[in-house]
């Protein structure tokens, strides 16, 4: 008895009336359904048929339930439109209402709804009955909808939906925005002449894939299908030639833009729709189907920001339009713009140079560590994920030569001899070697079995840094073989420093962390120890030896710097200190005297850059041998020499020489970011 007084008194206190109890969620509480007696002709009767029409939705049946007296205070017109003032002020998707008690005179019924923007809300609200010769019926007041509307209460709803934000570069150039397009679409349902139409389609600039496309569509015939964006410049010959032909639609549609289209796919990305689970889990917050997420690049890393919050707030409002209650407030918060440290300039430039050729080029001031491009080719138009172009997508996914991968972050590489700069710090900082030193470049070199030629032969006697302006391999032999015998590991330890062997860290793109072997690594992988050879190998960047373009860029900014940072992509952000290069200063001035060596009238790279007319630069080249007869050349180029403030690092897949044929890229790429 005593519980069952608790249950009955849980029960009446749960039934309490007030929409304080809609933002409940709804679930299945294992409660069971009221037994209500539902007899033809009693009150359970009628409010069963009530319950289920109110759900139903069907306004002119529910008014034929109503007694004569609430009918004449609320005539059909304004009894239907009360209803519907509630259903969209509550942003209703679905509402059903059981009966949850029924007696002589009164009944219950417990409501439970949907909405698209408060959620899964429920509640009860009372129904007053009046017996007459032909059975029971409603004696209706707005209160059965709900109890908070009384005396002339209603619920009033504020929505805010948010434009998603805008991706802008280091000069508030955009990069990533969202517009309203003037766009053509058809209404299938008008169409009259099928294949004149197609005609002039095509003939106004429209490919056969997208006229096709929407003549094709799988939706309704009477339902909108898009054929694509019209131009400012050809708007009035749509106009004038197109709109009045019958099934033709002009109208405009908010789309994401990415103005540089292919130039900055790959880091600043593009936004998909959201999945039906997705929004499954988003249910009641306002999220409907075409709503767009982040899908990768910028976009997606800094989605939040961007695509703001949808304000929601739900009250109770007396006759005079004051405030009873707040029901349900859910804050908005507007898009925001994203400020990049990318040049548009140059991810302009870094695109155009690289051309049809597979590789990837980033560009860095090593000064704040700030990406200002990051290229990766073949890319791809982003704005065909955004227009949902499927022919485009198609051609996209097909493309064998992959232009969906970022080479730059997770492209995998060997370095070649760009990594010789590596090596040389190494033999400075661990190896001994001074910076008067000087080591052969012999046209062979007998340090392992078998020996090894130097690609252009003997040089005689070369301090480090003329080793790297002829990019000796004898030199870089001679001191990975002296860590190797007098050091445990130094040469690896020192790549890591440069940042090789894990990921930046840089905030918002998804890169490869790439591999410096040692000992260790090759027992665990081979079971295998590390020979002499090895070593020699990771000497010219060879070997095992993996790493990404941003890791290469960012290697030698590490190296400008003397400390090892993560990159900056979003203005304001400051790099984080992942470690100190230990170079003194005349062990740093001998190895950027290399690198300027390198495109001196001396250097490998001379025809680039001295031979050329540019004579302030620095950097390296790299050839790197791969799976066959295979190879990728690379080169990194920075200026001033005296004091850098643009590094960048191209990698091509395919080619012969990085001095000849990625030099002059990286050149490029630094005069367009120093300008």
């Amino acid at each position: 008895m005593f519980l069952g007084a608790v249950l009955l008194g849980l029960v009446i206190g749960g039934g309490y009336v007030g929409v304080g109890c809609l933002a409940r969620n709804l679930g299945d509480n294992g409660a069971a359904t009221p037994v209500v007696d539902d007899t033809p002709g009693s009150p359970g009767a009628t409010a069963a048929n009530f319950a289920r029409t109110w759900t139903a939705g069907d306004w002119n049946a529910l008014f034929q339930l109503l007694s004569p007296s609430a009918q004449r205070a609320y005539p059909l017109e304004v009894f239907s439109e009360t209803y519907e003032r509630f259903t969209q002020e509550l942003t209703q998707v679905s509402l059903t209402a059981t009966v949850a008690s029924a007696s002589p005179g009164q009944a219950t019924l417990a409501v439970r709804l949907a909405t698209a923007y408060f959620g899964d809300l429920e509640y009860t609200t009372t129904l007053n009955l009046s017996e007459t010769p032909g059975g029971w019926l409603v004696d209706w007041q707005p209160t059965a909808i709900s109890p908070e509307m009384t005396g002339g209460s209603e619920f009033k709803s504020t929505i805010q939906r948010p434009v998603r934000g805008s991706i802008l570069d280091r000069n508030g150039q955009p990069l990533a925005v969202t517009k309203d397009l003037r766009t053509l679409g058809l209404n299938r349902s008008l169409v009259r002449d099928q294949a004149a139409l197609r005609t002039a389609l095509i003939a106004f600039g429209f490919t056969e894939a997208q006229v096709d496309g929407a003549l094709n569509s799988g939706a309704g015939p009477s339902q909108r299908v898009r054929v694509g964006p019209v131009s400012d410049e050809k708007a009035e010959e749509a106009i004038t030639t197109l709109r009045n032909i019958p099934g033709v639609v002009l109208y405009f549609e908010s789309q994401r833009v990415h103005p540089l289209g292919a130039a900055a796919a790959h880091a600043v990305g593009y936004t998909r729709e959201f999945t039906a689970e997705e929004l499954a889990q988003r249910r009641g917050t306002g999220y409907r189907v075409g709503d767009r997420t982040g899908a990768t690049g910028l976009e997606a890393a800094t989605d939040e920001v961007l695509a703001g919050s949808i304000g929601a707030e739900l009250r109770v409002i007396d006759p005079s339009g004051q405030v009873k209650k707040t029901v349900l407030s859910r804050p908005y918060r507007q898009g925001a713009d994203v400020t990049t440290t990318l040049d548009s300039a140059t991810l302009v430039a870094a695109y155009q140079r690289l051309g049809t050729r597979s590789g990837a080029a980033v560009v860095i001031d090593p000064r704040s560590n700030a990406i200002l491009a990051l290229n990766s080719s073949p890319s791809f138009d982003p704005d065909a994920f955004e227009r949902n172009d499927g022919p485009a997508l198609a051609a996209i996914t097909a493309d064998s030569r992959g232009p969906l991968a970022n080479r730059a972050t997770t492209g995998l590489y060997s370095a070649g001899s760009t990594f010789k700069l590596v090596t040389g710090a190494a033999g400075l900082l661990y190896g001994g070697y001074k910076v008067t030193d000087r080591l052969e470049c012999g046209a062979t070199w007998s340090g392992v079995d078998p020996p090894r030629r130097n690609w252009e032969g003997g040089q005689g006697m070369l301090t480090i840094a003329e080793g790297l302006m002829r990019s000796c391999n004898p030199v870089f032999y001679e001191i990975a073989l002296t860590l190797y015998n007098n050091t445990d590991g130094a040469l690896s330890q020192t790549a890591r420093m440069f940042g090789f062997g894990s990921p930046t860290g840089v905030k918002g793109l998804s890169e490869e962390g790439g591999l410096v072997p040692d000992a260790q690594q090759k027992k665990a992988k081979t079971g295998q120890p590390w020979y002499p050879g090895d070593e020699v190998n990771l000497g010219i960047g060879q070997g095992d030896l993996l790493i990404t373009p941003l890791q290469l860029a960012n290697a030698y900014s590490t190296f400008v710097a003397r400390q090892l940072r993560t990159p900056v992509l979003v203005a304001g952000e400051k790099p984080l200190v992942r470690g100190d290069l230990p170079l003194n200063d005349e062990q740093w001035n001998l190895l950027m005297s290399g690198l300027r060596l390198v495109t001196s009238a001396r250097g490998t790279a001379s025809a680039a850059f001295a031979l050329a007319g540019y004579t302030n630069f620095a950097g390296k080249s790299g050839t790197a041998e791969d799976a066959g007869a295979q190879q990728h050349v690379l080169f990194v180029a920075m200026a001033p020499a005296s004091a850098p403030a643009a590094v960048a690092a191209v990698v091509l897949d395919d080619g012969q020489s990085g001095s000849i044929e990625a030099g002059p890229i990286a050149r490029d790429v630094v005069l367009a970011a120093l300008r």
